[in-house]
């Protein structure tokens, strides 16, 4: 049975990528000891189009669907762009009535665009699971740019070494119960009002590697809590020493990049469901309690390692 994701997408007249249907409807192919299951590949797979510089005019986000008119929607952004709308051809139905009147030229990409929203909204709301529901926001994010109120962070220009393996939440899991290995350290980054945004190992695994807890705006787009993410440090970056490692403000962080969705990203009792053969994994690997261990979990450890700060 096809995924609900793309069920409902397909209903609305968007059907996905068959890549991403692949890795939604977990095909054996995606569920390995690296790449996890098929679900976390589909948001390594979103990561590409979450991280992509923001253009009004270029449609590559909408190459996430698999027959969208790219072409003709990149002429009308263009248009569009060059009669006032900056946005191009994002959120028209948003734009003014009179000024998508005045625009004859491809009315029916541009009535598409002007539904686009809507019928994103419409598959969200036939969701049963909490991960489809996660995964078709952060996609209207990626279609619309819109994060407004959270903190934000810029985008990393390449791809770097850090990479986004399976086995990341090990870490993660034994920070959330005060466990920080000899030789580690952990870096907690706080937004604008002092609530710590991220947390950040060092020398544990792959340095650099963070896990989102609040909600964080990075190109436009809404990163949820779970989320994990590389950390490039500006160069005069400074924080203060906590019992394990540094406080610093979102100011000190130069660019991020999402990599995926994370395990934590959803709540126990919909682990085995949402990442099946990687949540297993977990289990078989006898990380410490992947089927208990909560976000919250890992904020009280950040709230305790920022208040510790001297």
């Amino acid at each position: 049975m096809s995924h609900e994701i793309c069920e409902r997408l397909r209903e609305q007249g968007l059907p996905l990528q068959p890549k991403l249907v692949e890795m939604l409807d977990e095909h054996a192919s995606h569920r390995t000891d690296r790449r996890g299951c098929g679900y976390t590949q589909a948001t390594r797979f979103l990561s590409t189009y979450v991280n992509r510089p923001v253009s009004a005019e270029d449609p590559g986000d909408l190459d996430v669907f698999a027959d969208w008119p790219l072409r003709e929607t990149g002429y009308l952004a263009a248009i569009l762009v060059a009669a006032g709308w900056q946005a191009g051809w994002r959120r028209l139905d948003d734009a003014p009535a009179d000024l998508l009147e005045r625009l004859p030229q491809h009315a029916d990409v541009r009535e598409a665009l002007r539904g686009l929203g809507g019928r994103l909204g419409a598959a969200a709301s036939g969701l049963e699971r909490v991960e489809s529901r996660l995964f078709v926001a952060l996609l209207r994010q990626v279609v619309e740019r819109s994060a407004a109120n959270a903190d934000s962070v810029a985008p990393m220009a390449c791809k770097p070494e850090i990479g986004s393996c399976s086995q990341a939440e090990e870490f993660f899991l034994e920070l959330a119960h005060g466990r920080v290995r000899r030789g580690g350290s952990v870096n907690v980054v706080v937004g604008s009002t002092g609530i710590p945004l991220m947390i950040e190992k060092m020398n544990l695994g792959e340095s650099h590697s963070a896990i989102v807890l609040e909600p964080l705006a990075l190109a436009g787009v809404e990163l949820p809590p779970g989320s994990l993410c590389a950390l490039a440090h500006a160069t005069a970056a400074s924080g203060t020493p906590t019992a394990n490692g540094i406080c610093m403000p979102i100011a000190a962080i130069e660019a991020a990049r999402f990599l995926r969705l994370t395990t934590l990203a959803v709540a126990p009792s919909d682990r085995r469901r949402a990442f099946s053969a990687q949540f297993e994994a977990q289990i078989r690997a006898r990380m410490l309690s992947p089927a208990s261990t909560t976000l919250d979990d890992l904020r009280m450890f950040a709230r305790h390692e920022a208040a510790r700060a001297r």
